[in-house]
């Protein structure tokens, strides 16, 4: 039973990875395309994140915008995640974006409350995440498979009358 659970487990990290990761492969891929439209920068910091034995930092930059006389604020800078990293980098993002700046953004049209700043920005850890997940769940899948037919061939196995040899 152990092993069925951990390789369900293993199952739904690995579709989760890949549905994730290709999930910001697909939103970057499509944002291109959307309408843009002129929002203001409301907010731009550098946040820290601490676990046990790291630090790193990911530029937060809020910002609003218009579609169709309707509001909407978003913190959503690229699909990509833009995902933690150095000091510097963080603060390159949160200078080139300061409080009060304009911005040329990309929304979604069915969902005007989906917007990016840099829709382009697709980096090579987003396909890695989605490949790994996709082996995490084609492996799992595999196991699960393979454990159940061997299950299948042991009972039939022990469901076979016994033959025996002497006549």
């Amino acid at each position: 039973m152990m092993k069925w659970l951990m390789g369900l487990g293993l199952l739904g990290i690995g579709v989760a990875l890949a549905f994730a990761g290709g999930r910001m492969i697909y939103r970057t891929t499509v944002s291109r395309s959307w309408p843009t439209v002129q929002g203001t920068v409301v907010e731009s910091r550098v946040v820290t994140l601490r676990a046990k034995r790291s630090v790193s930092f990911r530029p937060e930059v809020s910002y609003r915008y218009e579609v169709n006389g309707t509001p909407y604020t978003s913190d959503t800078f690229a699909f990509d995640g833009h995902a933690s990293g150095g000091l510097v980098e963080a603060q390159a993002v949160t200078r080139h974006y300061p409080a009060g700046t304009p911005v040329t953004l990309h929304y979604e049209p069915a969902d005007p409350s989906v917007a990016c700043i840099q829709c382009d920005t697709l980096g090579v850890s987003n396909y890695v995440v989605t490949l790994v997940g996709a082996l995490f769940a084609v492996v799992s899948a595999w196991g699960l498979m393979d454990m159940a037919r061997s299950e299948l061939s042991d009972r039939r196995r022990q469901q076979q009358p016994v033959r025996s040899g002497a006549r």
